[in-house]
This record gives structure tokens, sequence and C-alpha cells, in this order.
């Protein structure tokens, strides 16, 4: 059978070209309703959902997501990427020779940033999306103006907290791999 409205051939009882039934109404598109995200992130949502940000989000690493109040998670990464990081090191100064330790190191560490440039914003995305569907099902009225004001909070100071949280990083880091490779006799 093909379709009264526009001529084309219908599927069972409906037309995939217009959306015509067979009762001779129309489906109807649900009216797109604007992400949660939008309304946090305001003029910078593009920005956070094309991750224009991977050179900060990747030098930062776990750290990122540390930094934007994530911090039960955020620790999770961090010590998850310590440990891997920390393996893979002691691993290559085990089983190679001097130079190819270094360069086999310094190839992790790009690869490693790399990583985390790809994979935070995503994740920061995805919890923060979780976050504001809390709010929007505790607040149904006001969860608009509530999300706003919340992004206002969450990026008050934020070079500051990006600042100390990456110091903090870079001598854990430091202070780690002192007593692995003192513990491991490697030098």
């Amino acid at each position: 059978m093909f379709c009264p409205n526009c001529g084309i051939a219908m599927k069972e009882n409906y037309c995939i070209h217009c959306g015509y039934l067979r009762n001779g109404n129309f489906i109807e598109e649900k009216e797109n309703e604007e992400p949660l995200l939008s309304y946090y992130f305001g003029k910078k949502y593009d920005y956070y959902y094309r991750n224009k940000n991977w050179i900060i989000s990747g030098l930062l690493g776990p750290t990122y997501i540390f930094c934007h109040n994530y911090y039960l998670v955020g620790l999770i990464l961090f010590v998850l990427d310590i440990a891997i990081t920390m393996f893979f090191l002691v691993l290559n100064h085990v089983f190679l020779l001097d130079q190819a330790v270094r360069i086999l190191n310094i190839a992790f560490i790009i690869l490693n940033r790399y990583f985390w440039s790809v994979v935070n914003n995503p994740l920061y995305l995805k919890l923060t999306n979780r976050r504001m569907q809390r709010i929007k099902k505790k607040n149904p009225l006001t969860y608009k103006e509530t999300i706003q004001d919340l992004y206002r909070l969450d990026t008050m100071l934020m070079g500051f907290k990006y600042f100390i949280y990456a110091s903090l990083t870079v001598v854990v880091f430091l202070i780690v791999r002192g007593y692995v490779y003192t513990y491991l006799y490697l030098s």
C-alpha cells in the first residue's frame, strides 16, 4: 500500500517517510528536551561535550576528575593510575637495558597522558549528568536554577584547584616512586 500523503510505500501501518498512520493520524516526534548538562555548563556545554579541553584533562590525568569535585572516583582512579604506572616503570627496569628503559618509560607516559585526555571528559560528563538527574528528581520545579547555581559553585577557584591538586599529584608520584625504587633497589 502507498501512503496517501506522500505516495511512498508504507511499511505495515505507517509511512517511514512522513509518519502517516493508516488511521489518518501522523506520528509525532517527541520534543527534544535540552540536556541537563546544557543547563549546568551554559555556554561552555559545547566546550566540554566536544572535549576541547583535552590538553588540561590529559596533563592532569585522574586529578582532573578530582578537581571537579568527584573525590571518591578521582581518588580511586589516581590510585589505579599510580599503581599501573609504577608496575610498568618497574617492569621496564627489570627486563630491559638502560636506554630502552628510558625510551619505553617516556612512551608509556605519553600514551598514559593521551589515554587520560580521551577518557576524562566523557567520564566527567557522565558523572555530572548522573548528578544532574538526581537534582532534577529531587527538585522537579526548581532544578534549572539549582543546576546553574551549582556550576558557579563548582567552578569557583578552578585554576587554584588545578594548581594545588596537580602539585600534590606530582609530590605523591615522586614519593611513591622513591619508595618503590628504593625497596626494589632500582636506580
